[in-house]
């Protein structure tokens, strides 16, 4: 009787067993057909990290636009790994609209690529996935699989910017549905150096301490002359796909000409809103003056990329 119980019993661990290893191999399969976003996305056609969502092969974190959008075509568990097997997806803000746009090679093109349209990811597991919890948990340590998870993934003009749009992702819906843009912008972006000034200034404006000024008509406020203004580098995708256009950023110049806050008004995608934001925080400005001193001032800026 002993020998039989041993027997039921190692028979129902074998069966739990199984059957926890059948969960987590169809849950892999959920994320098939998704496009999920990398947390930590490496300017690589081959990225690796292990189960705590660590990068494994060291390399430079690239723009979110161009290297975290992966459309995943296969995923696959073994014992001490996962391999994701996708696509490029790129992500764009024509008009302001959000458009995620599939990379593939333009036929009949001279051009050498500036990197693989295909993508793979793999992640070292250490250990044998046994349960679709843990599938879950391991994928939500790689990818950003909401949107609060995402967003703390970006540098702060991204994130001000995308919450004031209420960018909203969620990869657990149909493809149509899983990147939702809730509240498109304005037609027109009206340009704060139209505004009236603020009489005594505006502390809630900046990010200094500082009183900020605008530039309006009628005013004792005069604009800041540009000193330093190198123009961005064009990202060799954009080039590639000959996508141009222009990025407005709200900035404020401080008192000593140099710049205190950079915001995206209306940016582009494809990693040239990172080369604008990158250039202009390297500008310098004779400072603006209200009443013969310096103060600091906010006003809108474009950076334009175009191929000639």
């Amino acid at each position: 009787m002993r020998v039989k119980l041993t027997i039921l019993l190692l028979s129902i661990i074998a069966t739990s067993t199984t059957s926890r290893a059948q969960d987590a191999e169809a849950s892999v399969k959920q994320f098939e057909g998704k496009t999920l976003i990398l947390r930590h996305p490496l300017m690589s056609d081959s990225q690796r990290y292990d189960a705590d969502g660590k990068v494994l092969k060291g390399g430079k974190e690239g723009s979110w636009t161009v290297y975290s959008g992966v459309l995943v075509d296969h995923v696959t568990l073994t014992t001490d790994k996962l391999l994701l097997a996708g696509r490029r997806v790129f992500f764009l803000f024509p008009e302001n609209k959000l458009v995620l746009f599939e990379f593939t090679r333009l036929k009949n093109s001279d051009a050498s690529l500036p990197l693989s349209p295909l993508l793979t990811v793999e992640i070292n597991l250490g250990k044998r996935i046994d349960s679709a919890e843990h599938v879950q948990a391991i994928f939500q340590r790689v990818f950003a699989l909401d949107t609060a998870t995402f967003l703390k993934t970006l540098p702060d003009f991204w994130r001000i910017y995308l919450q004031e749009h209420h960018f909203d992702y969620e990869p657990s819906q149909q493809k149509e549905a899983e990147y939702h843009w809730r509240k498109q912008a304005a037609e027109s972006i009206q340009s704060v150096q139209n505004a009236q000034p603020t009489a005594t200034g505006d502390l809630g404006n900046s990010d200094t301490n500082q009183p900020t000024f605008h530039i309006g008509k009628n005013s004792n406020v005069k604009a800041p002359q540009a000193k330093f203004t190198p123009a961005p580098e064009y990202s060799a995708i954009a080039q590639y796909e000959n996508y141009r256009g222009v990025v407005i950023m709200n900035i404020i110049v401080g008192t000593d000409g140099k710049i205190d806050r950079v915001r995206l008004a209306r940016p582009l995608g494809m990693g040239l809103d990172e080369a604008a934001v990158a250039a202009v925080q390297t500008w310098r400005f004779q400072p603006s003056t209200h009443n013969g001193q310096p103060v600091a001032v906010e006003m809108n800026i474009e950076a334009a990329f175009n191929l000639y």
